[in-house]
């Protein structure tokens, strides 16, 4: 595994403490992308199941949208507590 640069690790922990500022950290983004990606993907599965394709297009789009934001959210306060059991130490 590479070690982070000071400037990286800088950025990381700002990243983290602030919030809404994109994220480096590998594992998360994985984490928020098959997150995002079966969330979608059972949303287009219950609207075309409901409604057809109209329905499941409408279905897929709300999903990506809400679980980025969700996961988002998520992510941020996982990263706050993080930085926070890092100063504790």
């Amino acid at each position: 595994m590479q070690q982070e640069t000071p400037k990286l690790s800088q950025y990381q922990q700002v990243a983290e403490t602030v919030g809404m500022v994109p994220s480096l950290n590998a594992r998360d983004n994985l984490i928020q992308g098959a997150f995002v990606g079966l969330v979608t993907i059972l949303a287009f599965i219950m609207g075309h199941v409901t409604g057809g394709a109209q329905t499941a297009l409408v279905f897929m789009l709300a999903g990506l949208i809400s679980s980025g934001l969700i996961s988002g959210v998520v992510l941020m306060v996982v990263g706050m507590v993080r930085v926070a059991r890092q100063q504790k130490r």
